[in-house]
């Protein structure tokens, strides 16, 4: 039994992840995928547009075998940590292959080019793209000391992280280091430099983004998760102009709508209803204001991604009421690019301290790994990786979770808190909702 594993957000899914597992699946011929994905809270720090058992649900219907939530800790981390957390739960999972998107062009051979067919993407272009991913990978994975003067130098000089650290590189190894900014490739980098620095046996199997670019918001069959959000956003709008939570009387949610052409047919009734109630970072804007004012630098400092520098920012800005998006424009500077504000805001708002994620990180492998759903038919699958994999399995919560160590609970506290969160915003919107605890696991 070959398993491969694919770690993904599916905020929400479409047509491009569908073909991500096809195209995966034929390439490795592997038996089984994993699909480990990102739960209420995704890497950007924002919470997902729709729930994690709905995104799980959909993946299910459209080739992944199991799908497992990545923690919270690793969820909304860095690209490096993210991509380390993933790799190191694949390791426990007994994965044999992972595979990863990357972005291809016919002009610079890893480009951020817009749509992009299957046909148009040779065999020759993807090796070029995956070759110069690996590459970068492993310069990256050794870090030099004149790598790592020149990025502390470009920092120093007001630059962004990723700017200061696509300028070294190119200095360094010479060439078109564009494709290092690209979202895919970045995270393409990071999952092979976390391979090597774990110095895990896992093979890698890039297949190429198609359809449109990661931030591209056409629609179409092929339109990026980014474009979809916008979608709903815009459709919850005019639906709050109206007065009205009805379906029918958004732009969007028919049959024949743009919408509707950038995701799986068999995933109709799911989204008809799930695309009812979408959730926003705006969504939680009490709730973030009620968890950092009136707090002190001090306090806000020990959460993760947060500077003695931001905090003191972040205290003066809660001084005055604020909507979550408005304090990040606030807080965002040349330095800090706006996913790395939201990601800091979500840790405060979380409770992810700097002292619990290097707690999350130290063992050598995960503290717990919950099963959201499986595919019918799994079950015997689902019980060889729970008895071989070093890495708790959680299927059935309230009893499983007995079987954590005291250290292992308190982390998972976390993630059962983020869910209630966004559980809580999504009650507010008509959603009915199960407790998480006593909540069985999908089979579809």
């Amino acid at each position: 039994m070959k398993l491969l594993g694919i770690t993904a957000e599916y905020n929400p899914f479409h047509n491009g992840h569908a073909y991500h597992i096809r195209e995966a699946k034929a390439r490795t011929g592997c038996d089984s995928v994993i699909a480990l994905m990102s739960g209420d809270f995704v890497q950007r720090g924002t919470p997902a547009i729709v729930g994690k058992y709905d995104r799980a649900e959909a993946a299910l219907k459209n080739g992944a075998d199991i799908v497992i939530e990545l923690p919270v800790y690793s969820a909304t981390a860095s690209a490096e940590r993210f991509a380390e957390g993933a790799v190191r739960a694949f390791a426990d999972l007994g994965v044999d292959t992972v595979s990863y998107g990357i972005e291809c062009s016919a002009d610079t051979g890893a480009d951020r080019a817009g749509t992009i067919k299957a046909s148009a993407i040779g065999s020759e272009l993807l090796d070029a793209a995956a070759a110069s991913v690996r590459k970068a990978a492993a310069f990256f994975a050794e870090e030099p000391e004149t790598y790592r003067a020149l990025l502390k130098e470009g920092l120093s000089s007001g630059l962004s992280y990723p700017a200061a650290r696509q300028n070294a590189y190119c200095s360094l190894n010479g060439g078109d280091a564009s494709f290092l900014s690209t979202p895919n490739n970045i995270l393409a980098i990071e999952y092979e430099k976390a391979m090597i620095r774990l110095g895990v046996s896992i093979k890698s199997a890039p297949v190429a983004r198609i359809g449109a670019g990661y931030h591209d918001t056409e629609a179409g069959e092929y339109a990026s998760a980014t474009a979809i959000r916008a979608m709903l956003e815009g459709c919850s709008g005019t639906a709050r102009a109206k007065g009205s939570d009805s379906g029918s009387n958004r732009k969007g949610f028919g049959p024949d709508d743009e919408l509707s052409r950038s995701y799986p047919e068999n995933l109709a009734d799911l989204y008809e209803k799930a695309f009812r109630h979408p959730v926003f970072p705006d969504d939680l804007s009490s709730v973030l204001f009620a968890a950092v004012h009136g707090r002190t630098a001090e306090e806000l400092a020990q959460y993760s991604d947060i500077s003695d520098d931001t905090a003191k920012r972040l205290v003066e800005a809660a001084r005055h009421p604020f909507t979550w998006t408005s304090l990040t424009e606030a807080l965002r500077e040349r330095s800090h690019t706006l996913t790395h504000v939201n990601r800091a805001l979500c840790h405060i708002l979380l409770g992810i301290t700097k002292e619990a994620e290097n707690r999350y990180r130290l063992p050598a492998h995960t503290p717990y790994l919950h099963v959201l759903g499986i595919r019918k038919g799994c079950e015997a699958l689902l019980g060889q990786i729970a008895s071989s994999s070093p890495a708790p399995l959680l299927v059935r919560l309230s009893k499983d979770m007995r079987g954590l160590s005291r250290e292992a609970r308190e982390l998972f506290e976390t993630d059962l808190n983020a869910t209630a969160l966004y559980s809580h915003i999504q009650y507010g919107k008509g959603v009915s909702i199960d407790e998480e605890r006593t909540r069985k696991f999908l089979v579809v």
